[in-house]
């Protein structure tokens, strides 16, 4: 089994929390915190095997901030298209759907399911080709949300929003390039949000295939937030419209 390593120790425990096949963990030897223990207990009760050891061992796996924690992990689990499509839609009234065009950026990756694990969105869809990898420097940057939302690598974000659009889900393009603000677009139905690369953007490929396109009002002459930022801003309009 293919397997990567994870830094930190909320990672390690959301990873636990998650029933993720822990292969072995790794600790700082002298390290105390609530945080620690807690993570200890787990391990215990879990049966994982995990053993103390010096910050040079620490150290050859990265030199990352790991606070006293490096676990081997099997490879995170990714979801077919259209099975994970159809479960959502069964499942859930009203889902959120969020299609991620060309973000390469690990940390803004992390950042992006952290924010959409809090806000329950429903699904991820990235192309397998050209986006950040799901590995350890993204689950730790999520604070575990990489755990709580099912993700999909697909070959052509295109065939999402096909697929999405047979069922009744409409898209909307989060774009600079919209007429409309995001306060003026309906997000209170089934959704599907589409965000591109800070420096790209959407394709226009993409963008002439959505029904709806909706920017966010930028001041002092800025043209763009970054991308994580703007994502934690729409889901939240999202859940605000649909209190």
């Amino acid at each position: 089994m293919e397997t990567f390593t994870i830094f930190g120790i909320r990672a390690i425990l959301e990873a636990i929390h998650s029933e993720k096949p822990i292969d072995k963990v790794w600790l700082l030897k002298g390290t105390q915190s609530k945080l620690f223990e807690q993570l200890l207990h787990k391990l215990r009760e879990k049966n994982i095997a995990f053993s103390f050891v010096p910050v040079e061992r620490l150290s050859r796996f990265s030199e990352k901030n790991h606070q006293g924690a490096v676990a081997r992990i099997g490879a995170l689990k990714t979801f077919e298209m259209e099975p994970l499509i159809e479960e959502v839609i069964q499942t859930k009234k009203n889902p959120i759907f969020l299609l991620l065009d060309g973000i390469t950026d690990v940390r803004n990756f992390g950042a992006i399911l952290r924010s959409a694990a809090a806000s329950g969105v429903d699904a991820v869809f990235i192309p397998s080709g050209g986006s950040a990898p799901l590995n350890g420097d993204t689950i730790k940057t999520s604070a575990g949300g990489a755990f709580k939302v099912p993700i999909s690598k697909v070959n052509h974000l295109k065939d999402v929003i096909y697929y999405l659009k047979a069922q009744q889900v409409p898209s909307v393009a989060i774009t600079e390039k919209a007429s409309d603000t995001l306060y003026q677009t309906d997000l209170k139905g089934p959704v599907a949000l589409i965000f591109g690369s800070e420096d790209i953007g959407i394709s226009s490929g993409i963008l002439k295939l959505v029904d709806a396109k909706a920017k966010l009002p930028l001041h002092n002459e800025m043209d763009s937030l970054n991308v994580s930022v703007a994502c934690g801003i729409v889901f939240y309009e999202a859940i605000r419209q649909r209190l």
